[in-house]
């Protein structure tokens, strides 16, 4: 019965702030620009406080930079993947290689993995996001920018300006440098600590409400969309394997590790591949199949909260 009401515990408010952003469209409470402003105050201020709060104070050694270069090749691999699949499906969908790689974990994984651990230990899921964080900001944006005519230049200036880029970024060289640790050993430490907390800790419920309201099922699109589903959770059964055991090869794989590992290879695709839609059809295609991979993630997300 304990295990239960553990299980109830993490899954109820998922699912219940899902329900509350999908009814909130529906029943038309809320206005698209109201989600777009709610994204935007995330996006610019909650995550990059959490994201830096996060880095600054975490030792990065040899250990956490294999993670990171693990993952970043893990997620190469994936989207590599994915354009070979489409040279010999010519007719499939165009953007078909983004779904094989990358997570949201900005919008969706740091909110679920603080309902299953501590924020002491959001450093395990923030070391492995890093690597996925860096290939995202980098190659695969640049990508996705050449299906609009943007340049790589462009993108990389766009890059540079995103908030939570610059969180990370200023983390990792407060880490680096010493200076994290040496501000977290000073008196100042608690109150700026308690401030990011304060400032990140809306970060969840507010995303998972926006990912409940932008939940999106085009009929037309179904068949196409759950084979990419499908395909999607292949590939990442198999690359979740294969860095697991390449962790195990190198460190140790601490129980919050493992189960981090397990959450963000559940994750669906980014969020912000229906920003490089060509058309209306696509646009669709590209909703639906995020909807689908979020359910199912929700899905495994309770599985992992029984099993953890």
């Amino acid at each position: 019965m304990d295990k239960i009401a553990r299980v109830l515990e993490l899954v109820l408010p998922v699912l219940a702030t899902l329900a509350l952003g999908y009814f909130s469209k529906r029943k038309k409470l809320i206005g698209a620009p109201v989600i777009d402003g709610i994204k935007t105050l995330v996006m610019s201020f909650m995550l990059p406080a959490l994201l830096l709060g996060t880095f600054y104070k975490t030792t990065f050694g040899t250990e956490r930079l294999l993670i990171t270069v693990t993952m970043y090749l893990c997620c190469t691999i994936g989207l590599a993947f994915g354009f070979l699949v489409l040279r010999l499906s010519p007719k499939g969908e165009p953007s078909l290689p983004f779904f094989t790689s990358g997570f949201e974990a900005g919008m969706m994984g740091y909110g679920l993995y603080a309902m299953l651990f501590s924020s002491a230990e959001t450093h395990y899921f923030a070391s492995i996001d890093l690597g996925q964080a860096i290939f995202i900001f980098t190659l695969y944006i640049i990508l996705l920018n050449k299906r609009t005519g943007l340049s790589t230049n462009d993108a990389f200036k766009s890059m540079l300006r995103s908030p939570v880029f610059l969180a990370i970024a200023s983390g990792l060289l407060l880490s680096v440098t010493g200076l994290g640790a040496m501000f977290s050993g000073s008196m100042l430490s608690a109150p700026v600590e308690s401030m990011l907390s304060y400032i990140g800790a809306p970060t969840g419920i507010l995303m998972i409400f926006v990912v409940g309201y932008q939940i999106v099922i085009d009929p037309t699109r179904m068949k196409s969309a759950f084979l990419v589903t499908f395909l999607r959770t292949a590939i990442m059964a198999v690359l979740c394997i294969v860095f697991l055991y390449l962790l195990n090869i190198f460190t140790t794989v601490e129980k919050p590790l493992f189960w981090a590992t397990l959450l963000i290879f559940s994750l669906p695709a980014p969020f912000i591949i229906p920003m490089f839609a060509d058309d209306a059809k696509e646009e669709g295609f590209i909703a639906t199949t995020l909807s689908i991979g979020t359910l199912l993630s929700i899905g495994f997300f309770i599985v992992i909260s029984v099993l953890q």
